[in-house]
């Protein structure tokens, strides 16, 4: 859509992103096979999306269990149930019930929500783009909030500890707001980001809204202090 290639130039050009914005998007049906790509982490998804490539994948292709649970494409493997696939084969909580308590307040896509994920990069999205995610530095993050809020004030909150795919995609999917995360061991790792690298999450039914915005704010003179 030529609205979603404006507003991502809009992005690149004010916020002088190193990376290109990607759109996401859930598929009510399976893409043709030709389309499907090799097995492959969601959060490296988003690489090859940033460096310009359109890539869908289902259930069998995502090669996180973690993210195609927390996008409603799968069932929770039993050691997410259990929780000892993040206490006792990679631990990062102490205990299964500290593990399962995560995820049961984790965000997730109901499951058949959609048969396939797509992530493109914004300029080559099509209709009906889910959610945009932005891999910016704090004070990017902190220009895009400020257009978030230009028209409606208030605030905008983040998340950090749960996956990233659940943090980053699925509450702004479910809850269409915006929010940013840290991104957690796996995403950083993956996604090779920087230290001084975060995401920011925009729903895709406000990302015209948030364009339209950061135009009005960019030349602020309170930036030029910075």
């Amino acid at each position: 859509m030529q609205e979603y290639a404006a507003a991502s130039e809009v992005l690149k050009t004010a916020l002088d992103l190193k990376r290109s914005p990607i759109a996401i998007a859930l598929l009510p049906e399976r893409p043709p096979e030709e389309r499907l790509v090799e097995r492959i982490r969601f959060c490296e998804m988003w690489v090859r999306a940033m460096d310009g490539e359109t890539v869908y994948a289902t259930e069998n292709e995502e090669g996180c269990g973690g993210g195609a649970y927390y996008l409603g494409l799968s069932e929770a493997s039993p050691e997410v149930r259990n929780g000892t696939l993040l206490s006792r084969i990679y631990p990062l909580y102490r205990t299964p019930m500290t593990s399962v308590r995560t995820t049961l307040r984790s965000p997730r896509i109901p499951y058949k929500t959609g048969e396939a994920v797509v992530c493109s990069p914004l300029d080559k999205a099509g209709d009906g783009v889910n959610v945009v995610l932005i891999v910016c530095d704090p004070e990017r993050a902190m220009k895009l909030v400020d257009a978030a809020l230009f028209e409606s004030g208030g605030s905008v909150g983040g998340m950090t500890g749960p996956a990233t795919c659940s943090v980053a995609v699925a509450h702004p999917y479910l809850s269409g707001q915006i929010n940013y995360c840290v991104a957690d061991v796996g995403a950083r790792e993956y996604m090779k980001l920087a230290p001084g690298e975060m995401i920011v999450s925009i729903p895709g039914d406000k990302v015209l809204e948030v364009a339209r915005n950061l135009k009005r704010t960019t030349g602020s003179e309170l930036y030029s202090r910075l």
